[in-house]
């Protein structure tokens, strides 16, 4: 599918998508929303499945790789000493908050998977996702060694649903945030500091049965 074309319909379908849900929109109203023969459409994505994934993980897999990136460099720069915990945040939060902030069509999109998602994609995320997880989470424990790794793993779920409220209203209440390099800058400092004081803060004393105790003691990795 031509390129302009292409990027027309998941955009459309970025916005769609996130709107009503993978069941809440056709192929055929997606085609028309977005100017595109629906022969076209099926022809090149197959089915409203990979479609969605493809819509979904454009903007979702650069930024998580970015994410790997940023804490690799900096993790050679260390030469194995613990990395400031602000440094492991800012690369943990930055790739995700330029994309939301650029892109606020895919902030509803991500929130809406975050509590609605496909069973198709919960897989494909996972295996996107693993490596990231594993990563930032090794980072974090060493250079918190009196969080347990399973306190660190709740905080930083935590401290991403903070960055996509954050960065959905910021973009939305001040959009020159996304445009202006030091309002960026600025913004996400707050943001970092802000995950930052939570990361490390004292752990609560209750103790906690179930699975979420079991997590906490390090018996079972969330999923």
């Amino acid at each position: 599918m031509e390129g302009a074309t292409s990027d027309r319909l998941m955009d459309t379908a970025e916005r769609l998508f996130g709107l009503y849900g993978f069941d809440g929109v056709g192929m055929r109203a997606l085609a028309e929303e977005a100017g595109v023969n629906l022969g076209a459409t099926t022809y090149h994505y197959g089915s409203k499945e990979r479609l969605y994934l493809e819509t979904f993980f454009r903007r979702f897999r650069p930024a998580n790789l970015e994410r790997l990136e940023l804490l690799r460099k900096a993790e050679a720069a260390a030469g194995g000493r613990p990395l400031p915990l602000d440094t492991i945040v800012d690369c943990m939060v930055r790739p995700p908050f330029r994309t939301v902030l650029s892109h606020p069509h895919f902030a509803i999109l991500i929130a809406r998977n975050l509590f609605f998602p496909p069973a198709f994609l919960e897989m494909e995320l996972m295996r996107e996702m693993q490596p990231n997880i594993e990563a930032f989470l090794a980072a974090m424990a060493k250079s918190l060694p009196e969080i347990s790794p399973g306190l660190i793993h709740l905080r930083e779920m935590f401290s991403m649903g903070s960055v996509l409220m954050f960065a959905a209203n910021m973009g939305r209440m001040f959009p020159e945030v996304a445009s202006n390099p030091e309002a960026f800058e600025w913004a996400l400092k707050e943001l970092v500091r802000f995950i930052s004081a939570g990361l490390q803060a004292k752990p609560a004393t209750a103790s906690v049965t179930g699975p979420l105790g079991e997590l906490l003691a390090g018996k079972r990795f969330p999923s």
